[in-house]
């Protein structure tokens, strides 16, 4: 969010408990690959050569490879997802894909090592189960880091085709096809509980912040459990933790040891093995103080913010590795705020292409402000933010999420005064909406529920007003599958 005070978390949340287990449903649905050898439903455009020595790379020994920018492959093909593979290298290129001739998305081939087999660069959201085309097409765009030379890969696509109705999505404690949760302010059991009874359903994921003035405060003494209720299931409900690159005794270029990371890793693993990790959340807002910058833009006290770009990404990509060593089944969440970054120019989703092989998921926060979702504008300026993000992700490889999503006041003394729909059932109901139609890649959404005087986004206490709330619990309750 653009800005938010903070309320220093010493009591723990805790998920509702009770409702349905979760269990798990899959489409009938039937695969068929599209090898770069086919005879039909690939086409080459430009120049491009076969493999040649690191065949065996490729499970039928064959695959293409282009260093000529404009150089395509076109697939044609019929199905409701596709996904493609070939090489990734430290001297690829950018690639864009477009699916029936629709608008681009960028595909970065470049990793640092190469890979050992051919990997899947691309998967494509969800399509309408029929025919369809995909053109990749090489550019001469490449990754800061890439370097020596100039390629793209294709070895083939996998093409994903329905056969059968799906039966139900996942149902979640909640009773709902997505996992649906609350950031809780101040974040204790009883504000869960007052969230929990609201929406007359359990939460499937609760949002934690750890006290962050110093490592001391947001590792050691970090209580998770004791706030967590004795009914709390990791089997079941998710931890998200929520936590900064760097606490406020440090800066980037110190921004903890691995016994400061690990030991935070092995505190949230014994609450929850499979937490997801919000690690430096929202760093494009002027007020943080693990803010990422490019030495542009100014914070909010009006000092330039330096560029710590280079310095920013090693410290994430360190944080993440050591990590996931000492729990790897921690699901990391990249997690800026909505909308052009007030730190820098462009640079998140820059370095995100960078650090990706670290990250799980690609989130946003993102409030119902600049501007309200009111009228049909403001529908589809808020449903553009939520399908940009999705299929953004989808592109990637990795799931997507809401962490943080909530009303916002529109009067005096509130932060986005003049900016903000108060209180908007119009906003609660297309959010809600967008997550049950789009529950199949959705990680988890977390509404923040806020009392506070700067926001009031809380529909469970002390609401701006009575419509949003009414709409959450009405939609809520007609939304659940079991």
């Amino acid at each position: 969010m653009r800005l938010r005070s903070w309320l220093a978390a010493t009591s723990v949340l805790a998920a509702g408990v009770g409702g349905a287990i979760a269990v798990q449903f899959s489409a009938s649905a039937a695969t068929s690959t599209i090898e770069d050898t086919s005879t039909t439903g690939v086409a080459f455009a430009g120049t491009w050569a076969a493999c040649s020595g690191n065949c065996a790379k490729a499970a039928d020994n064959s695959f293409k490879w282009t260093s000529t920018a404009g150089s395509s492959v076109t697939v044609s093909f019929t199905g409701n997802q596709i996904k493609l593979f070939g090489m990734t290298e430290p001297w690829d290129n950018f690639a864009t894909v477009a699916i029936d001739n629709g608008a681009t998305t960028d595909v970065d081939f470049y990793t640092p090592a190469v890979s050992a087999t051919t990997v899947q660069v691309y998967s494509s959201p969800a399509l309408t189960q029929g025919s369809h085309t995909l053109k990749l097409t090489m550019t001469s765009r490449r990754n800061p880091a890439s370097t020596g030379g100039s390629s793209i890969t294709f070895d083939k696509a996998v093409v994903t085709s329905a056969t059968t109705t799906p039966p139900p999505a996942t149902t979640y404690v909640s009773g709902l096809p997505w996992n649906s949760g609350v950031g809780p302010q101040d974040q204790s059991t009883a504000r869960v509980t007052d969230f929990v009874n609201l929406r007359g359903a359990p939460v499937d994921n609760v949002v934690l912040f750890p006290a962050r003035d110093n490592w001391s405060v947001m590792s050691a003494g970090w209580d998770i459990a004791s706030g967590l209720p004795s009914g709390f299931n990791a089997a079941k409900q998710d931890l998200v933790a929520t936590v900064p690159l760097w606490p406020g005794d440090r800066s980037v270029g110190s921004t903890g040891s691995q016994a400061d990371w690990q030991g935070l890793a092995n505190r949230i693993k014994a609450v929850d093995a499979n937490a997801y990790v919000r690690l430096g959340w929202e760093m494009n807002l002027p007020g943080w103080h693990w803010k990422v910058g490019d030495g542009t833009k100014n914070d909010y006290d009006g000092n330039l913010i330096p560029d710590n770009r280079a310095q920013w990404q090693a410290a994430f990509i360190q944080a993440a590795q050591w990590i996931k060593a000492a729990a790897p089944g921690l699901r990391i969440v990249w997690n800026p705020n909505y909308g052009a970054d007030q730190t820098c120019t462009n640079c998140t989703r820059t370095i995100f292409q960078n650090v990706k092989q670290y990250v799980d998921v690609y989130a946003i926060d993102t409030y119902d402000a600049w501007n309200p979702d009111l009228g049909t504008a403001g529908t589809s300026e808020h449903i553009a933010r939520l399908t940009d993000t999705m299929n953004y992700a989808a592109a990637n490889n990795k799931k997507w999420a809401i962490p943080e999503w909530g009303l916002g006041c529109n009067t005096s003394g509130c932060q986005w005064a003049g900016h903000a729909g108060g209180d908007n059932p119009q906003y609660i109901h297309d959010y809600l909406t967008f997550f049950k139609n789009n529950s199949a890649n959705l990680a988890f959404e977390s509404y923040f529920d806020e009392p506070g005087s700067y926001i009031r986004s809380a529909l469970s206490v002390t609401p701006i007003g009575p419509n949003a709330p009414a709409k959450y619990r009405a939609d809520i309750t007609a939304y659940k599958v079991s």
